[in-house]
């Protein structure tokens, strides 16, 4: 499972007094201004920055170019492996021309391991204790595809990150495939991505 980083903080947020009038002392000439004053200003300036680069710039700027990917008739076995090692927890899956045709994440092998039940590692971790057995058993022969949540949602290169966001926060997915007008893939951009660049705009 891919560890949790907390987003950036604002740098705003990181000015001093001291870091202020430092600054204040390399402009020439009688500054009118408070410290306080100047870090408002500085916070309004940042804040507008981020808002009008966050509705303007669009997803190809910020996604992930190079995306571990799965066919959809790569072993589960396989896919969870890759998954592991690059520390992610859902990828697409695509055909060999790689046109998307689903997504897998941690989800799909929740709901498809035990009785369906388990939403979580630790809800996983509970039902493998109380059984006494290993609920992924019954999806050992099972193939990305067979599991894959399809059909998935995917934004063109051409779409604004604001418009990936708010298709994030309504579908209640982490990770959005970029597509070309063919349905291949380009890229990918995930809540992380959004929430490192844009920490104040509400994605997590």
């Amino acid at each position: 499972m891919s560890q949790r980083t907390s987003p950036a903080p604002n740098p705003a947020e990181l000015l001093s007094d001291e870091d202020v009038y430092e600054a204040m002392k390399k402009i020439p000439g009688y500054l009118d201004i408070s410290a306080g004053d100047f870090k408002e200003l500085y916070l309004l300036a940042y804040e507008h920055a981020e808002t009008r680069l966050y509705n303007s710039l669009r997803v190809t700027e910020i996604m992930t170019r190079e995306v571990i990917t799965v066919l959809p008739a790569t072993p589960l076995a396989e896919a969870a492996a890759r998954m592991a090692k690059h520390h992610i927890t859902g990828l697409p899956v695509v055909q060999e021309d790689g046109t998307v045709v689903g997504i897998l994440s941690e989800r799909d092998f929740f709901r498809n391991m035990g009785d369906g039940s388990q939403t979580s590692c630790m809800a996983l971790i509970a039902n493998s204790l109380a059984s006494g057995g290993c609920p992924a058993l019954c999806i050992r022969g099972t193939t990305a595809g067979e599991i894959m949540t399809t059909p998935v949602v995917t934004v063109l290169e051409t779409a604004l990150l604001h418009e990936a966001g708010t298709l994030m926060r309504e579908k209640g997915i982490n990770r959005i495939p970029v597509t070309d007008t063919k349905n291949r893939l380009l890229g990918i951009l995930t809540r992380s991505d959004l929430m490192h660049a844009f920490p104040d705009k509400g994605i997590s």
